[in-house]
């Protein structure tokens, strides 16, 4: 791989993460991502214990040493979402609007029994904004509009250790974000329009610890990420003042997860992940303890096996549920998700690229008067040994004379 591709690659993982869009980020963060690649993401968010490929999700820490080549992987979301709400009096309302996430990139490096690297994901995130024409009592017209951008990014320093069967990992999470809410009326005269702004934004660092065991045909870890409070300030700004900032704080709960993965039959694979989050030690009156499970299975064909084309190329299909920590119009908030995905292998023993689609529900326009769904095509592109070099055999060598051992 030439310098001048793998320099292009880094400047386009370096672009800054865009946040995901729901209609539900006024009540917190509804979209949540877990440390895992394009691969697992299109097999229902599961695999982090899947080690019987070049995985390069690193959300439990002793993935890192699988495998003895140095990877770099990134990957990319976008779509459509479609928002629908109800208010009191019945009367729906429907949006629809555009989405872009570039959910993670990641960089690991193989030193003997020793892996380190380095990640960067979106660790949670919520943008959203609406408009509604309204009018007072007195029949003045208005224009009302709010926004919200919101989103909590997540880097990763990651070691682990590889002892036969087993795999220790433990990694330093700093977390770092901001939170912008915005609302405006405009009627068209200055005493009644008005325009107010909070600022908010945070940082603080933690860390991470897991542990995977792995079989002939079967594999499981677990990890934990260590719950914080992230400091930092709050600034509100009107049409007529920018107050001074004062101290904030957000609170991120404990989080436990366990995976397994297993291979039932020649190329099939299953694999179900478990996330739980301590939400309720934070705030018990308003939020509930949240938690996510998925299901995966993926067919992974024998490529000098197979004649078709079509049946060489690697397959997968997951779906998954998640509880929302939160609440909106005193009922519960899910989320239920389905996934598609394949494999196009490119030059190269690890080099490939996933693609997958995405279909997200979230919500309920019975029980939280609001639902969106999500329609997302997910690309990730993994491989690319920068830091490997083939060794050279064109440099001169000695070729050694034949021995003339004469007559016995």
């Amino acid at each position: 791989m030439n310098k001048t591709t793998c320099i292009l690659l880094l400047l386009l993982a370096a672009i800054p993460l865009a946040a995901g869009n729901s209609g539900f980020s006024y009540a917190g963060y509804p979209v949540n991502y877990f440390g895992k690649d394009i691969y697992s993401l299109g097999m229902g968010d599961t695999g982090a214990s899947d080690v019987f490929r070049n995985n390069t999700g690193y959300g439990n820490p002793a993935q890192h040493n699988i495998n003895n080549r140095s990877l770099f992987s990134t990957g990319i979301l976008m779509g459509y979402n479609s928002y629908k709400s109800q208010d009191p009096q019945g009367q729906e309302y429907s949006y629809i609007d555009n989405s872009l996430d570039l959910p993670y990139f990641s960089l690991s490096v193989p030193l003997q029994n020793h892996r380190v690297g380095f990640q960067l994901n979106s660790y949670a995130s919520g943008v959203v904004a609406n408009q509604r024409e309204s009018e007072t009592p007195d029949g003045t017209e208005f224009t009302e509009k709010r926004e919200m951008d919101r989103y909590i990014y997540r880097a990763d320093l990651i070691y682990s250790l590889h002892l036969g069967r087993h795999s220790l990992g433990i990694s330093g999470n700093y977390y770092f974000g901001h939170e912008t809410q915005m609302l405006s009326q405009d009627a068209g005269y200055g005493l009644f329009s008005t325009r107010e702004e909070l600022k908010r934004s945070f940082k603080n660092p933690s860390f991470s610890l897991g542990y995977l065991m792995r079989l002939e045909k079967l594999a499981w870890g677990v990890h934990y990420g260590m719950g914080l409070t992230l400091d930092g300030e709050e600034v509100r700004t009107s049409i007529h003042e920018t107050e001074d900032p004062v101290d904030y704080e957000y609170k991120l709960p404990h989080q436990f997860s366990a995976s397994v993965t297993a291979l039932p039959a020649p190329e099939f694979k299953v694999a179900t992940d478990f996330h739980y989050s301590l939400d309720s030690q934070i705030d018990p009156d308003s939020l509930r303890d949240s938690w996510k499970l998925g299901l995966g299975v993926a067919y992974e064909p024998d490529s000098e096996k197979r004649q078709n084309a079509f049946f060489r190329l690697p397959l997968r299909a997951g779906i998954s549920y998640r509880m929302l920590p939160f609440s909106v119009e005193d009922a519960a908030v899910d989320e239920l998700a389905f996934s598609l995905g394949l494999t196009l292998p490119l030059k190269g023993d690890v080099n490939r690229i996933d693609l997958g689609f995405q279909i997200v529900n979230r919500g309920s326009l019975e029980q939280n008067k609001l639902v969106d769904n999500s329609f997302l095509l997910m690309c990730g592109f993994t491989g690319f040994d920068i830091f490997s070099k083939a060794p050279d055999r064109r440099a001169p060598r000695d070729i050694p004379v034949k021995e003339d051992i004469g007559t016995w």
